[in-house]
């Protein structure tokens, strides 16, 4: 019995089908990927017979119907007294690749087409270009918003046509994607943050802001605004003293919004949309996360791979953000002393931050972070601390303290060392 199971960058099949081609080009497109012939879809090992005819065939098939050729190995594995061909296929720099003219991604385990939108992507990525670099069809374009921030921010006291080139707005005499964004105003369909402040439930709509056609720019300090509206700092007097508190981290908002803004898929005809509620904010942008990142490098990591390269490089420069793939850790830190933490809702189609009105008068009762531990491990199996603080909710000195309690009473046990460490139910 073959212990793999399928998976996204894992196929098993049998035999050679007309549908493995497909799977090549996903693999190709978006990560490396292997495909495991001569096992069922339940494991059972059926093996191949002759694996060099076998290989040669699979090496025909690709080379003929994929186009542009992807790189990929191929070998033979004695796997239980009978072979196994393993085809590793790496993702490549030519996308966007394609069988029978049709290019693919994957979904779970299986490989679906792309629409014309994740094409016309793919097709930017195998040139090296982001979307915000593209040329604009808009030649009136002012940047009075843009040009009093750089004074104040940067010191730049004479804005031209030399500045807008150096920022990547002005290529060979023509406007960038970017600079429509950035403009004091433009006709850019997807340049909209919707904000909502809802009462009680979703029904109820206490205010809404729709920032349509406005510098990338104005959507951030509005938003801002807008938070500041509702979620102000409060004061309470705790014994003989008198303590300002926060409802939610103005960092954690700020990083919240200003990811959205930066990272976002803008050849998606969608809002950022920031919903306020009584006891959170969510706030959602359009387009899942960008290839080669995944959900764990996205939320414990500092990997950072710009979607929107010439946009991040101007917020970065005006100190709304950190380039370095720190955004979401910042959002994580800015909670470290609360008992709340904030969640993330990843899918191909949007990535949304929820952060929680934070509950002062909250008491953690052991038993509920202990019944929770052992809910997620039953579920998922082994899980690192920093999965657990991401399932139950609880930040890591209460978890730590607990999960030690939990391995000395014999619950749990420990697997790996140091950042390899895992836990189990015993």
């Amino acid at each position: 019995m073959y212990s793999e199971k399928e998976s996204a960058t894992l196929e098993l099949k049998q035999q050679e089908t007309k549908s493995f081609p497909k799977t090549v080009c996903a693999f190709a497109n978006y990560c490396d990927g292997r495909i495991i012939f001569g096992v069922k879809k339940d494991g059972t090992i059926s093996g191949i017979h002759d694996p060099e005819k076998f290989r040669l065939q699979i090496e025909n098939v690709i080379n003929d119907t994929i186009d542009p050729r992807p790189d990929f190995q191929l070998r033979t594995d004695d796997f239980e007294g009978k072979y196994l061909v393993e085809l590793s296929v790496d993702k490549g720099l030519n996308t966007p690749y394609t069988y029978n003219g049709a290019a693919y991604k994957r979904s779970d385990t299986s490989s679906v087409p792309v629409d014309a939108n994740e094409l016309r992507r793919l097709s930017l990525e195998g040139v090296n270009i982001t979307y915000d670099q593209l040329p604009s069809t808009e030649v009136n374009l002012s940047f009075e918003k843009l040009k009093r921030l750089l004074k104040e921010k940067i010191g730049i006291k004479h804005f031209s046509e030399d500045t807008l080139r150096t920022l990547g707005l002005l290529q060979k005499g023509n406007f960038t994607r970017a600079a429509q964004l950035l403009a004091d105003e433009n006709q850019v369909n997807q340049s909209i943050t919707t904000i909502i402040r809802f009462g009680g439930n979703a029904s109820i709509f206490l205010e809404r802001v729709d920032i349509v056609g406005k510098s990338l720019l104005t959507q951030y300090d509005e938003a801002l605004k807008m938070f500041s509206k509702w979620y102000k700092p409060y004061e309470k007097i705790v014994g003989f003293e008198r303590i300002q508190r926060e409802q939610i981290p103005q960092e954690a908002f700020r990083e919240g919004v200003a990811n959205a803004l930066v990272h976002r898929r803008y050849d998606i005809n969608a809002a950022i949309q920031i919903a306020m509620y009584e006891d959170r904010i969510e706030i959602t942008s359009p387009g899942g996360l960008p290839p080669g990142i995944t959900k764990t490098s996205y939320i414990f990591g500092q990997v950072s791979i710009l979607r929107n390269l010439v946009i991040a490089e101007v917020f970065y420069r005006l100190g709304l953000i950190e380039k370095f793939g720190t955004g979401i850790f910042r959002i994580r830190e800015s909670y470290a002393a609360y008992h709340q933490i904030p969640q993330f809702d990843l899918s191909d189609d949007y990535i949304r931050v929820i952060l929680p009105v934070v509950d002062y008068d909250a008491v953690k009762e052991e038993k509920d972070i202990s019944t929770l531990i052992l809910m997620a491990l039953s579920k998922h199996g082994l899980l690192s601390r920093s999965q657990l603080e991401e399932f139950t909710g609880y930040q890591r000195s209460w978890l730590s303290e607990i999960l030690k309690r939990m391995v000395n009473e014999g619950i749990l046990e420990v697997v790996g060392r140091g950042p390899q460490t895992r836990y189990q139910i015993k």
